[in-house]
C-alpha cells in the first residue's frame, strides 16, 4: 500500500512519526513523510484536489496522522486536516473531528462522560473568583488549559489566595481554564497505550518525592507495568469511543473505587520509553489495525 505519515513536525520533538514511515517501509509499504504545512490545493473538477508534499491526496491508501495542532496558526492547522479528512474519509487514520474533539479536553470529558465512562467533575474558570470556587468545591483543584500536550501549564491549587499568582498567569495566557478535583498521586498513574487491538506498552508513573507530578521529565520515575484486565478493557473502549487508532490514556485510582480516566491522548510520545520491543510491538499495533481497516473498504 501508499502510506503517508502526517508528521508533528521536522524538528525531531517527535521521533516516532519517521519511526512510522520507516516501520512501513519495512513492512513492504510505500511510505512517505509530510507535514500540515506540506498540504496545497489545486483546482479539480469537484472544488481543489489536495496535493502532499507535491503527491495527490487521491494517490494514497491510507494516511496516519501524528499532526500538531496547537499554535498561533491554530486555524489554518485545522482547516488543512479538515481538508484531509474530506478529501480522504475513512483512509484518514485519523480524522479532523476524532482529533478536535480528542484535542479538547472539555470536548473528551463530555464525551467520555455522557457514554458512561469514568472521568473527573470538571468545571471551567475564567476569573480568579471562579477559580476559588473550583477550590471551595472540591479542596484541592487541578487548573489546566483545554488545548495542551505535555503537561505544560498544568498546576494544583489548594489556597487561592496563596497561589493567586499562578492562577493569573494561566488566565492571563489562556482566558479560560478547566479546573478538576486532584486526585491523589502518591501510588502512581497508569499509562495505558493502545495500538490498534493491542496495548503493548504500559507503565506505571511514580512521582519524585515531595512532588504530586507524574511527569518523568520532572522527575518522576516509571516502571513496566502488567495492567489487570478491567483497566484494560476501560483504555480499549474509551479509545474506540474517542475513534482512535493510537492512543495514550492517563488513567488514576478513584478513591471510592475503580478507576477514573483524567486524559486520552491523540499523539502519545515517548514509545520508545520501554525498549526496542515494545516500541515495535506499538507500531505494528497501528499497521495492523490500518491494513485490517483498509482492506475492508
Amino acid at each position: 500500500m501508499k502510506i503517508g505519515i502526517l508528521a508533528w513536525d521536522y524538528t525531531g520533538v517527535d521521533p516516532d512519526g519517521p519511526n512510522l514511515a520507516e516501520f512501513g517501509r519495512e513492512r513492504g509499504h510505500e511510505t512517505s513523510l509530510f507535514t500540515l504545512k506540506e498540504i496545497d490545493y489545486i483546482p479539480g473538477n469537484h472544488g481543489p484536489d489536495l496535493m502532499l508534499k507535491g503527491e495527490p491526496a487521491s494517490s494514497f491508501d491510507a494516511v496516519i496522522s501524528r499532526a500538531r495542532l496547537h499554535g498561533d496558526d491554530w486555524q489554518d492547522r485545522v482547516e488543512r486536516l479538515s481538508m484531509l479528512s474530506h478529501a480522504l474519509g475513512g483512509r484518514l487514520f485519523d480524522p479532523a473531528d476524532v482529533w478536535h474533539h480528542t484535542y479538547s479536553k472539555f470536548l473528551m470529558n463530555q464525551k467520555l462522560a455522557q457514554n458512561g465512562f469514568p472521568v473527573p467533575p470538571v468545571r471551567s474558570a475564567t476569573s480568579l473568583e471562579e477559580v476559588a470556587a473550583a477550590c471551595e468545591q472540591w479542596g484541592s483543584a487541578i487548573v489546566k488549559p483545554s488545548y495542551g500536550y505535555g503537561g505544560r501549564d498544568v498546576e494544583r491549587i489548594t489556597d487561592p489566595e496563596a497561589d493567586k499568582a499562578v492562577a493569573e498567569r494561566l488566565l492571563e495566557k489562556y482566558e479560560t481554564l478547566m479546573c478538576q478535583p486532584y486526585y491523589p498521586t502518591r501510588f502512581g498513574e497508569y499509562r495505558i497505550t493502545v495500538a490498534g487491538d493491542v496495548a503493548p506498552m504500559n507503565i506505571l508513573k511514580l512521582p519524585a518525592v515531595g512532588s504530586w507530578r507524574c511527569k518523568t521529565l520532572e522527575g518522576a520515575s516509571f516502571e513496566r507495568l502488567d495492567a489487570p484486565d478491567d483497566l484494560l478493557e476501560l483504555s480499549f473502549g474509551a479509545t474506540r469511543l474517542m475513534g482512535l487508532t493510537l492512543s495514550g490514556l492517563d488513567v488514576l485510582p478513584d478513591p471510592a473505587g475503580g478507576w477514573v480516566i483524567i486524559e486520552v491522548n491523540m499523539v502519545p510520545g515517548w514509545l520508545h520509553m520501554l525498549g526496542r520491543e515494545q516500541h515495535r510491538a506499538t507500531l505494528a499495533g497501528v499497521y495492523d489495525w490500518v491494513e485490517e481497516k483498509v482492506a475492508a473498504m
